[in-house]
């Protein structure tokens, strides 16, 4: 969290010329190629120094990559949906190819998948990118910069228009239905309406989108976390009254709710008097 307040300054220009991908998507026009920003470089492990290029693998009943030894990599910030036969709906495709792996994390996850930056080689393609433009992936913030998501985001609203891939059958759900909302607990969701109230506790700042928390959907920030939210740029306590889209695990706690742990997880969309 750290780098958010710096990192709100328009993002550098993107590292190197910009390539054409062929194929990203079959029979749709090719893709503009998105180099990984430098506004992303802060939040990797040993920034540079830690690069590695590996020849990887696309596993496509999981989404992941994996190298010829079998261990396994995933490109960080990205939310794949996965169909409901438990095959991925979206999510990399493709032969394997060369690419530049930057560790976000230290460790493995919990399924054993190292996290990080994946650019191709040599075109210096971004993946998340990619992936996102493709409509193969969801943007899902949770250490990068609000710089370095820039981007991604933009390539999300592009795909949602055109419904590209997973967006042919996934959409933005109303805040103020909650009981459409109960078919999605346990999925990821973008959720927008208005926030009707902003209440605080000791533990929890709470954004209210009905009069009934106990029906109604809500969104809550960890009260530890609303410093890195101001210094992101966003003070939480003031939406009350505020057009925003929020996404994360929709889970049930009496209403349907949302729990907010990155500024990103929260989108203006009255800023200015411009909806976006």
């Amino acid at each position: 969290m750290r780098h958010f307040a710096s990192s709100l300054r328009t993002w550098l220009a993107v590292v190197g010329r910009g390539v054409v991908i062929a194929g990203a998507l079959t029979g749709a026009a090719p893709l503009a190629a998105q180099a990984l920003p430098p506004a992303c470089l802060p939040e990797v492990s040993g920034a540079r120094g830690s690069a590695e290029v590996l020849v990887l693998t696309p596993r496509t009943e999981t989404g992941d990559l994996a190298d010829p030894a079998g261990r396994l990599y995933r490109q960080g910030e990205l939310h794949v949906p996965v169909s409901v036969s438990g095959k991925p709906g979206a999510g990399v495709q493709g032969a394997a190819r060369a690419m530049t792996f930057l560790a976000l994390d230290e460790a493995p996850d919990r399924w054993g998948r190292r996290i990080g930056h994946l650019r191709s080689e040599p075109t210096g393609m971004w993946l998340a990118h990619e992936e996102v433009a493709a409509g193969r992936a969801i943007v899902a913030p949770r250490r990068a910069t609000p710089a370095c998501l820039a981007p991604l985001f933009a390539a999300e609203r592009a795909a949602r228009a055109a419904r590209a891939g997973l967006w042919a059958r996934e959409r933005v759900w109303s805040a103020h239905r909650p009981r459409a909302l109960a078919a999605r607990v346990g999925q990821y969701t973008l959720v927008t309406g208005r926030v009707l109230s902003v209440g605080e506790t000791s533990r929890t700042l709470y954004l209210n989108f009905g009069r009934r928390w106990s029906r109604d959907f809500t969104a809550t920030v960890d009260s530890r976390r609303i410093a890195d939210f101001a210094a992101a740029g966003l003070d939480a306590r003031s939406l009350e009254g505020a057009a925003i889209r929020v996404r994360g695990v929709l889970r049930q706690d009496r209403g349907p709710l949302i729990d907010l742990r990155h500024p990103a997880q929260i989108e203006r969309l009255d800023k200015d008097g411009q909806s976006r």
